[in-house]
């Protein structure tokens, strides 16, 4: 276990570490509700470095990655990116990625436990094509801000370029002499902007940003927080909510992540029938708990005594838990029988009554909030 590049700067500021991709990684900062709501409020800045950054060149690698991935990667535009599935030939997940068109290069965005999987399963199909993969996780640092007040503290960094105007675009900077690609991504539910840093200079913009964004109200933010932003927002995370023995459409991400029309990709036949088919036998949904209890990974989902023929029977699994700093309460997310996913249908978790829930919880600019 190695510690993270940011690792004495943060401990000065009060992070409390734990193990992530390998590294010894900021959890939080002594308060995880309070940094959680910050970013609702105003911004977080996290260190997200841990994640994994493969970059594809050569003259093929747009037809490569399109005929590996579910979404359509020959629609991309230098400055775009897009999120998409890498499935097996039966179409369950290997993992989930953010991809991001550069001008002489594609950037692959990954969980880092499924980094060395991925970079595997690229290479065994290069064959003769001109591609090279290239595993840039140990050498780009990530340095993430999310909030309402974010743009104005990108804009400040890295005037005169405006941040990025859509989730997934881009733009490359080099203020100061840094380069950085600045990335749009909304994982919170809010505006944020993911930085990929050379990593000898991370700590030139981690101080820097805080510097800018002080009056804007930045501050530290660890990753427990970013689970209970991400959870909020309805966001499958790969590891936790899916993973090899799940479609990508159990997880709800047909509309995000899967182009019924780029034509032949690894897994399409598959993906292609069971949209003809019209459902799936289960599906993430949202799970609204009673009480102050958060349930744990795998916790079996059960019908109530009232469901005729159903009544006690396992329905669905949690997978991931909260307790809501912005809705103040329990919430989770889980995989339910597809006769149990209409919202506001009673079920059971440890004896609790739940309720479940459309996804996402949380909306920015939702007239409830």
């Amino acid at each position: 276990m190695t510690n993270s590049t940011l690792f004495e700067i943060q401990q000065a500021s009060g992070a409390v570490f734990g193990p992530s991709g390998g590294r010894e990684m900021a959890r939080s900062y002594g308060d995880a509700v309070t940094e959680h709501r910050a970013v609702r409020k105003k911004a977080g800045l996290i260190d997200q470095s841990h994640r994994g950054k493969l970059r594809l060149t050569g003259r093929d690698r747009i037809d490569f990655l399109h005929g590996m991935v579910t979404n359509d990667i020959k629609k991309l535009t230098p400055g775009n990116g897009l999120y998409a599935i890498f499935t097996t030939d039966k179409a369950k997940m290997l993992a989930d990625a953010r991809i991001y068109c550069l001008p002489d290069a594609l950037w692959i965005d990954l969980e880092s436990e499924a980094t060395g999987k991925i970079y595997k399963h690229l290479d065994k199909y290069t064959l003769a094509s001109d591609v090279i993969i290239e595993n840039l996780t140990e050498t780009q640092g990530l340095l993430s801000v999310y909030g309402p007040s974010s743009s104005e503290i990108i804009t400040q960094l890295i005037a005169p370029a405006p941040p990025p105007p859509k989730e997934y675009s881009t733009t490359s900077v080099a203020p100061g002499g840094v380069s950085i690609l600045v990335a749009r991504n909304e994982i919170t539910g809010e505006v944020g902007y993911d930085l990929y840093i050379p990593m000898d200079e991370l700590a030139v913009i981690w101080n820097r940003l805080l510097q800018i964004g002080g009056p804007h109200g930045l501050q530290p933010v660890g990753l427990e927080a970013l689970n209970s932003l991400r959870i909020e927002a309805g966001i499958a995370r790969y590891g936790l909510d899916m993973d090899e023995s799940n479609f990508p459409m159990e997880a709800g991400l047909e509309a995000k992540a899967i182009s019924y029309t780029k034509g032949c990709y690894i897994g399409q036949e598959t993906i292609a029938r069971a949209d003809a088919q019209g459902r799936m036998n289960k599906r993430l949904m949202g799970l609204e708990l009673a009480g102050e209890s958060v349930p744990k990974k795998g916790q079996p989902i059960q019908a109530p005594p009232e469901r005729p023929g159903a009544e006690g029977r396992v329905i669905g699994t949690v997978t991931s838990a909260v307790k809501s700093p912005t809705l103040e309460k329990v919430i989770a997310m889980g995989y339910l029988h597809h006769d149990f996913i209409k919202p506001g249908t009673e079920v059971l978790i440890d004896g609790r009554p739940a309720a479940v829930a459309a996804l996402p919880f949380y909306k920015r600019d939702s007239p409830s909030l």
